[in-house]
């Protein structure tokens, strides 16, 4: 090992790369280059050779000329272009020993040849010669570079000295004017502010104020410098502010807050100030800077943007928001003490026939009139919220026993049996109150919401005015509606709804003249579904208005089968839900699905409910003469079990009436249900309207009807409901 000053120096090993093709060849030469210590490296084609070159960044490489592929020549131009392996030298190792080949070596960039056979000690000392010379040079290089870098530095070291010395002169002179020109902008600047400016000294007297801070102190110099604020002008807020002067003092931080003071006019000014520590030479805080600016404006949209984000506009009521942030620190209180409180959701019973009927505007006002009521219903403590629309909330913090609970809820749904005094008019309202008990029902805000959503909705149901506790069973039914209403969804997509047809008869013969389309739910996953599980869930989510579109082309291209051949029309009666008279253009649809089925209008039969004619609208009426006009039937659906009006028979286009199963099961035995049932058929016959019966089972109720003035009828005795091809064999096996 060599020494020097420094330590030991190691060995530097070279790496040569040799490229030949032939084993025989490098085989010697690998051996005595690693006998003098050179690290080889070995490549037996051209491509092979240029990526080890690449990779390993030999010092120097022996090509033999005579390479497959590419030869040794094309090679070195590769190597000599490629940037990383440009300044590798490079000797060729030839059999050739004409001068043009030697030539065509050096002009591809070679740096030396030796011919083969190879003269070992020649190959090692034109190697060595030329790895010292490539060292040179690169050291050569480098210093060349070194130079060139001191030589840069040190002009341009000796023009920036020279320039800053040229500049220190002219900055000198600039300095002054500049610090008279900072002085007298910084004083313009103090002085026309509209921010506060006061400077504090040790004891917190003011030993400066600018002029806004002057006037705003009643504009009294004399009074204001010299004073601590407690002394002037004194009061609670100017105290506070002197703590927190003295506060710097004693901490040597700044510090900033909002105060809210009143000035010498009696303006109440909301200001952010911040207070600066100012430091002597000993380091030491030797008087402190207070900057206030005036924030009234943006304290006052701040305090609106909160009343936006926490309660609401209507009633000032809190809304959903804080009333959330209520329950969880209801919710942190409770754990920590043992509390236990509740939730109350209320809703307005049948609100909207207000709004529809007197407005918006005096809807409004019965919400806001509301909200006063609720609010003396309940304690201090407990808050009234508006969910939204016609629902409120009451949280009850602190709640010990259900009776105590109860108590209120029963105080809440009876303060609405006095009247609203309205705009002068007196308005009669209900409610419907749901309950939720923390932690019995349960422990976080989502579950208590939904909880006593479910109870509310259950108050309704059981007639509404009136409150209910949460029961686990109600989530249960929620649940199931919520999967029904899910899996109805698909239903119409998935091929799942099927029509069922059950045949009209005429009495006495029992000549069939149609049927009723009766809709029938064959659910993947749960088998059959009865009408009267989905039919209301499709009524309230609304999916009723694309089923009953289904349903109608179905029946018209049914229809049009089956009166092919026939020369009496062959009727089919469908149903049609209120709701789609109310949420589409159902004029347009029913147009439309005729002409795409060519199904004539005296095919079908549209039956409505009672209660869609008692609304007395003249939307629907113009909708019912539309579809009179076009040659439809319209008929009555379930008559009598509604809120019957003889008035209503003459002032729509109702051409039958359906006397609802529930009168005909009964009959004749059933006196009050016999009679009742005649007075239908009177009733009909007076206003010459037709007459079906519906859920005739036995002959001695059809003999009864037919005796009576009854002609059509429909029910088990004659079939029951069936799916298309069933009911087209029934109709083949009856000879039509």
């Amino acid at each position: 090992m060599i020494m020097n000053n420094a330590g030991p120096v190691i060995p530097t090993v070279h790496t040569v790369l040799v490229i030949d093709d032939i084993p025989a060849n490098f085989g010697v030469v690998v051996e005595h280059l690693e006998a003098h210590a050179y690290r080889v490296v070995i490549a037996q084609d051209g491509e092979e050779g240029f990526q080890r070159a690449v990779f390993v960044q030999p010092d120097l490489i022996l090509l033999d000329v005579m390479l497959p592929g590419q030869d040794g020549f094309a090679i070195c131009r590769r190597l000599k272009a490629d940037a990383r392996t440009s300044g590798t030298p490079v000797i060729f190792m030839t059999a050739l020993s004409e001068e043009n080949d030697k030539l065509a070596g050096f002009d591809a960039g070679g740096v030396d040849y030796v011919t083969k056979p190879l003269c070992i000690s020649e190959v090692i000392a034109r190697i060595d010669t030329h790895i010292k010379l490539h060292a040179m040079q690169k050291q050569l290089q480098l210093q060349n570079r070194q130079l060139q870098r001191y030589r840069h530095e040190l002009e341009q070291h000796v023009a920036e000295r020279t320039a800053a010395l040229a500049a220190e002169i002219v900055e000198r002179q600039r300095t002054e004017i500049a610090l008279q020109e900072s002085e007298r902008q910084y004083r313009s600047l103090v002085e026309n502010t509209p921010d506060t400016i006061a400077r504090y000294g040790k004891n917190c007297r003011r030993v400066y104020a600018n002029p806004r801070m002057i006037d705003d102190l009643g504009g009294d110099v004399a009074q204001v410098l010299g004073c601590t604020p407690s002394e002037y002008p004194g009061g609670e807020s100017a105290a506070a502010y002197e703590v927190r002067i003295r506060q710097v003092f004693a901490d040597a931080r700044p510090t900033d807050f909002e105060l809210t003071w009143q000035t010498a006019e009696d303006r109440q000014v909301v200001s952010y100030i911040r207070l600066t520590p100012e430091f002597g030479v000993d380091n030491r805080v030797v008087s402190v800077l207070a900057v206030g600016r005036d924030i009234s404006e943006i304290d006052h949209y701040r305090r609106s943007i909160h009343r936006l984000a926490f309660y609401d506009t209507l009633t000032n009521l809190p809304n959903r928001a804080l009333l959330a942030d209520r329950m969880r620190e209801a919710i942190v209180d409770a754990s920590r003490y043992g509390y236990r409180f509740a939730l109350l959701l209320l809703d307005l019973d049948r609100f909207k026939e207000i709004n529809d009927t007197l407005g918006h505007g005096m809807g409004d006002l019965l919400l806001y009139a509301t909200a006063e009521r609720l609010q003396q219903c309940v304690r201090t403590a407990d808050m009234v919220a508006r969910m939204g629309g016609d629902e409120f909330a009451i949280l009850l913090p602190q709640v010990h026993e259900i009776a105590e609970l109860s108590a209120v809820a029963d105080k809440i749904v009876r303060s609405f049996e006095q009247p609203f005094r309205v705009s002068g008019r007196e308005l009669f309202i209900s409610a419907s109150v749901g309950i939720a008990k923390y932690p019995g029902d349960s422990a976080d805000i989502d579950g208590l919401f939904r909880y006593a959503d479910s109870a509310m909705y259950h108050a309704k149901k059981q007639g509404r005015n009136n409150f209910q506790f949460y029961a686990r069973e109600l989530s249960a039914r929620s649940g199931e509606r919520m999967a029904l209403e899910a899996a109805l969804r698909h239903a119409r997509s998935n091929g799942e709804l099927e029509l069922y047809y059950q045949p009209q008869v005429e009495l006495p013969g029992g000549r069939i003249t149609g049927a009723e389309a009766l809709l029938r739910w064959n659910r993947r996953e749960g088998g059959r579904v009865t009408p009267d599980k989905f039919i209301p869930v499709a009524e309230e989510s609304g999916l009723i208005v694309g089923i009953g579109e289904w349903v109608l082309l179905t029946a018209c291209l049914a229809a049009v089968q089956w009166n092919a051949a026939r020369s009496m029309p062959f009727k089919i009666a469908v149903n049609l839900s209120t709701r789609q008279f109310l949420q589409n253009d159902l004029l347009a649809t029913v147009r439309r699905i005729l002409q795409e089925t060519q199904c004539k209008p005296q095919w079908l039969k549209l039956e409505i409910t009672e209660s869609l004619l008692l609304d007395d609208s003249d939307v629907i009426l113009d909708m019912l003469n539309a579809f009179d006009a076009m040659g439809l039937e319209l008929s009555i659906d379930d008559f009598g079990t509604g809120y019957s009006a003889l008035s209503y028979l003459n002032r729509f286009p109702v051409s039958q009436i359906k006397i609802d199963q529930s009168f005909v099961r009964d009959i004749p035995g059933n006196q009050d249900k016999a009679e009742l049932v005649k007075a239908m058929i009177s009733i009909a016959q007076a206003l010459r309207m037709e007459l079906i019966a519906e859920g005739v089972e036995t002959q001695e109720q059809a003999d009864y009807l037919n005796r009576h003035g009854c002609l059509a009828a429909q029910g088990y005795l004659f079939g029951k409901p069936m799916p298309h091809a069933e009911f087209e064999a029934y109709l083949a096996g009856n000879g039509q």
